[in-house]
This record gives structure tokens, sequence and C-alpha cells, in this order.
């Protein structure tokens, strides 16, 4: 037996994620197990933190992520909105949509790139896209897509790892090429988004707070519609 979901407190946000044991592993590179082992929990989880505290506690009236994965943070983005929808290019929203129920939330997940979203323009007041864009080189197209979405004013929260030595080693004790893996760094990602003329960047935070960007784990920065 399990409980359904444990609340992680962290000095500044406290969020709820779901037990190991309801969440699919929806590709075999899904880092899901990543959040439960004991040396790269603090890492993964921080990043939750981190968007959950960029993102605040709204209340939204309607929230998309993009790339939601195995839905590991659908039911705490779900505290904070009337609505919520997923896309992810995976094929395993079943599996994800009956984690969700069991839990009690609803989401309307949906298969479709993020150059591509399923939605009408100004759907959402706000959207979640967390280690995702680090994997693409089009970052103009991808903010452009997500601004088509949002509404007027709304909130936008991108986060991603810092690219550096230390997690350039990291990646590689995983089995990855750092670059062929990421070939977009925390410096594009940022670059495009102060460059975006429909987004402007209002906070960027990081991962451990106490060491500088170039140093860090993960970071994160939170975007509003013009």
């Amino acid at each position: 037996m399990f409980a359904p979901v444990k609340r992680l407190r962290t000095a500044r946000t406290p969020i709820v994620l779901p037990e190991r044991a309801l969440i699919p592993k929806t590709a075999e590179d899904d880092p899901i197990d990543y959040y439960f082992r004991p040396l790269t929990a603090r890492l993964y989880r921080a990043r939750l933190s981190l968007a959950s505290r960029l993102l605040g506690t709204g209340p939204f009236e309607s929230l998309l992520e993009v790339g939601y994965g195995s839905g590991i943070f659908l039911p705490e983005l779900a505290r904070r909105a009337g609505r919520v929808a997923g896309v992810d290019i995976h094929g395993e929203s079943a599996r994800v949509g009956e984690m969700l129920q069991r839990l009690g939330v609803e989401a309307d997940l949906r298969e479709a790139s993020l150059f591509e979203l399923p939605f009408e323009e100004a759907a959402f007041d706000a959207l979640i896209c967390l280690s995702v864009l680090e994997h693409v080189v089009e970052l103009e197209p991808a903010l452009t897509e997500f601004r088509r979405v949002l509404r007027p004013g709304g909130v936008a929260v991108l986060g991603f790892p810092a690219r550096n030595p230390i997690t350039d080693t990291f990646f590689r004790a995983a089995g990855y090429d750092p670059r062929e893996l990421h070939p977009s760094g925390h410096r594009d990602i940022l670059g495009a988004a102060h460059a975006h003329p429909a987004l402007a960047v209002e906070e960027v935070a990081r991962f451990p707070r106490a060491l500088p960007l170039a140093l860090g784990g993960y970071a994160g920065c939170r975007l509003r519609a013009r």
C-alpha cells in the first residue's frame, strides 16, 4: 500500500508530488526515477520547487504544461488552476491520465509538438515548460507559439539545466553527450527570451542559489506576455 501523494517541503515553496509507485515511466530515458534516488533527488525536485516559486500560487483560470512527461508536476499545478492541460510527444497520455484519475486530478492531455500547440490563441493565462527547450535549437519559434496561446498579461515559466563543466560531467556520467542531448544552453534560452518582442523577462532564478549560474545546476525564468 502507498499514499497517493506526498508533500515535498522546501525552505520557501511546499509542493505535492505523487508517490513513485503511481507514476508511469513514459520512455526508456524518462528521468522519473531521478526524483527518488538519493544522489539525484535533491536536484530534480529542486527544479520543481524553483518553477513553483516562479509561477506563484495563482489562482489561474487555465494553465498549460508543455512537455508534461510522466505527469509528476500536474497534481501540483492543478492546485493552482481551474483548468489544466498538457502536451507531450511520447504518446503515453492514457497512462498518465490513469494516474491523474487515481489522484482525482482532471487534465486535458494531448499529443502534439511544442511548435504546433493544439489550442486557440489566448487560451491560457499561465504556461510552464520544464527541461524541454534545451533539446531544441529553434527557440524563437517555440517562444512565439507559447506566446500565441497565452493571454496578454499571462505568465510563462521556463526551466532548463545550466550548461557548465559540472552539469556536462553529470550528463556524461549518465551516458549522454551533453551537446547532442542539449543543443541549446541556458545562455541561448535566456537570450531568446530577452530578445522576444512579445515576452518580457520578469525574473531569472537558479539552483543552488548560493552559486552563480555559470556553476549552478538548474535555471528558470518567468516571462510576461505583452
